[in-house]
């Protein structure tokens, strides 16, 4: 082995900083507004300042630019989603720890609002081309 690890998503994951806004199912505090590091159809990695416990439940909602009619200009879509938290780094909650980076895997997303986050995704990989 050459110590590269193949790759194992199905998914296209690629670079974006969107604004996300997080909900505990259930909870009463306010949505956390936060950035992602970047993206999938199959899932979300972001930072946080708080520590989440893997196999939390979250809500949340992605704003993401989707193109226009005519594919000319670009609106805005949210994407409405529920996932798992599956991976936090640190791994424990770690005092005056203010950056954790969280990946969640998406559990489930509406027919439009997963159409809006591949058209999001396409748009990403294009700009890169």
């Amino acid at each position: 082995m050459t110590g590269q690890t193949p790759e194992r998503r199905r998914a296209t994951r690629v670079d974006a900083n969107l604004k996300l806004e997080v909900r505990l199912p259930g909870g009463d505090a306010r949505p956390a507004m936060l950035e992602t590091i970047n993206i999938s159809s199959s899932g979300i990695y972001f930072r946080s300042d708080h520590f989440v416990a893997p196999m939390t439940r979250l809500a949340m909602d992605i704003e993401v630019a989707v193109p226009g009619a005519g594919g000319q200009d670009l609106g805005t879509a949210i994407v409405p989603c529920e996932g798992l938290v599956v991976r936090i780094t640190p791994e424990a909650e770690t005092p005056d720890c203010s950056d954790y980076e969280v990946a969640v895997f998406f559990t489930n997303i509406s027919p439009e609002g997963m159409a809006n986050l591949e058209r999001h995704i396409a748009l990403l990989i294009t700009d890169t081309d």
